[in-house]
């Protein structure tokens, strides 16, 4: 007579190594023909700053001109995007369908990096666990919304992120659980250092999210190992380090050669850096939390510093830069906006004519502000600085709260992430869609309806983006409530984590806090950005990182510790 144990066990999942490839294959497919049905968006002379900036490196690098010829944007961001581009367009790799794979490798090795959880908890259910997150990831309404639709960096930069979590992730968990010969640390390693190295090569605040979380993961798994005396793992490392210093090298060594400047920008280091934050010292009367160098505080400068008179027909009377750079409520420049004017006043001005120029011209400028600061020809507000960034201060702590908060909520819930721009019609002439179709090899939403600017989908089209609007809707119903369970039983976990204090035991509920706190950082950081400088609303795009990590955090801790509550 059959056991309840065995009853038990006939309706448990389980799958072979052959079913499970299988599935995540059919999932691959299915995720990547979710692109099938999407379209590109650009605006032709609507973003130099961004989209356009990033084809034209593209571009350039596919002709062997490296980043292009130089000017003031040349170097004002960080330019992995376009080496992706120029990789994409050399295997005909359409644009959308080269993103969506991308994202498929993060989930999956996302996926695989917490199977060691799943082996200790059920091993007979451990590939079901296993597919079933890979199968949440690849579907995660963020990775397929419309801020992916642009040609931008943010199109690949949460799964550059995601790789770097995976992998040392999935290092620290195999130093737990597995015997070197099981399973060796190295390709995650290398993994994890590949994505930190193209994460910082993809967007200039990339560092301040990703390295946090690797060294304490290194930290840990250094603890791990030393206690087991595997000394060569504990030399392993370095790898992701090293990597992440190779691509840094290797960038900063191609703008030497190119433009002769040795960094990976001249906007967030060097010169200009220095320069802006030389200007954002000076006193002010104005209480507006998003300019950082107001009317009043320009024309002291201009008073005070001679190299900068130059500047001020553009940034004062010029209507072309006024209108693209100024804010029409305030009639004046917001912290987001002022640095971009500045540079594009000195373009005018022939001081972009060279990197070298421009490093030249902004050194002096820093100096001789902070000079004047310092003898008091200058009133002041701070002392020195650098960057591009508003000083942290008080006046902006509640305000960045709130907005982390709401920022949180609107990626617990998914907002913003429709599967298609139902309003905006990309911009530009046949011509110019044709450059674009021909470099990326995918279709733009150019087309309009009938008697509108609106842009057409066809009906089959809109009843798939209806269909991913109600995935949408149950991942926000099922994260919302499940993180809220989640963070119940994370807690409810630490007495017998503090009991037995044993690496199995502390290390899973350590990187869970991980997952939650890199979330929270990037909350963070977006919120204060948003209210000290950009004032644009809570965005999807830049919050596109945060919605892996809520459901990483929400499956490991509920299928971790739910399962041992109820057998207790």
């Amino acid at each position: 007579m059959p056991t309840p144990n065995s009853r038990k066990n006939r309706f448990r999942p389980a799958l072979s190594a052959r079913a499970f490839w299988l599935w995540v294959l059919a999932v691959t497919v299915l995720r990547c023909g979710v692109t099938h049905f999407q379209l590109a968006y650009t605006w032709v002379g609507g973003a130099p700053l961004d989209d356009e900036l990033m084809f034209r490196a593209a571009n350039a690098i596919t002709n062997g001109q490296w980043l292009g010829e130089y000017d003031y944007l040349t170097l004002s961001k960080s330019m992995f995007f376009p080496v992706w581009l120029a990789l994409l367009n050399l295997l005909h790799i359409p644009y959308l369908l080269g993103g969506a794979l991308l994202w498929c490798a993060a989930a999956l090795l996302a996926a695989q990096a917490l199977k060691p959880l799943w082996r200790q908890l059920d091993p007979a259910r451990g590939r079901c666990l296993t597919l079933a997150l890979y199968a949440l990831l690849a579907f995660l309404p963020s990775s397929w919304a419309s801020y992916t639709l642009r040609v931008y960096r943010d199109n690949i930069f949460p799964a550059l992120c995601l790789l770097c979590f995976a992998g040392f992730a999935g290092a620290a968990l195999r130093a737990v659980f597995d015997s070197p010969k099981e399973a060796p640390l190295w390709p995650w390693l290398l993994a994890a250092g590949t994505g930190l190295a193209c994460g910082t090569l993809n967007r200039e605040d990339a560092g301040l999210f990703l390295l946090p979380f690797a060294i304490l993961a290194t930290v840990v798994i250094l603890v791990v190992l030393l206690r087991k005396r595997r000394w060569l793992c504990c030399a392993a490392q370095a790898i992701p380090y090293g990597l992440l210093a190779a691509g840094v090298l290797i960038f900063c060594g191609l703008n030497l050669h190119y433009y002769g400047v040795f960094a990976l920008s001249d906007f967030s280091e060097g010169a200009f850096a220095d320069a802006m934050g030389a200007m954002t010292r000076v006193a002010t009367a104005s209480e507006d939390p998003l300019l950082s160098v107001p009317a009043d505080a320009r024309q002291k400068l201009y008073d005070a510093v001679p190299e900068l008179q130059c500047l001020e027909y553009w940034l004062e009377e010029d209507p072309q830069l006024r209108n693209d750079f100024r804010d029409p409520e305030r009639n004046d420049y917001r912290a987001g906006s002022f640095y971009w004017a500045v540079r594009r006043a000195a373009q005018f001005e022939g001081i972009y004519a060279s990197a070298a120029t421009a490093e030249t011209y902004w050194r002096t400028v820093a100096d001789k502000i902070n000079a004047a600061c310092e003898d008091g020809t200058l009133p002041t507000r701070s002392g020195p600085r650098s960057g591009t960034s508003q000083p942290i201060r008080a006046k902006y702590v509640l305000p960045t709260l709130k907005e982390a908060a709401v920022s949180a909520v609107w990626s617990l819930t998914f907002q913003d992430c429709p599967a298609y721009y139902a309003e905006l019609r990309s911009i530009g002439t046949q011509e110019d869609f044709a450059q674009w179709s021909g470099y990326l090899h995918c279709s733009f939403n150019g087309a309009a309806q009938a008697g509108k600017d609106t842009p057409y989908y066809s009906p089959l089209q809109l009843l798939v983006y209806r269909l991913l609007d109600g995935v949408r809707l149950v991942y926000a119903a099922a994260l919302t409530a499940g993180f809220v369970l989640a963070v119940v039983l994370h807690l409810r976990a630490l007495p017998g984590v503090l009991r037995r204090r044993t690496a199995d035991r502390v290390v899973p509920w350590l990187l869970l806090l991980g997952f939650v706190g890199m979330a929270a950082l990037r909350c963070a950081m977006i919120a204060f950005v948003e209210v000290s400088s950009f004032g644009i609303g809570t965005s999807t795009m830049y919050l596109a990182t945060v919605h892996p990590l809520l459901l990483l955090y929400t499956f490991c801790a509920v299928a971790l510790y739910h399962k041992k509550e109820t057998t207790r």
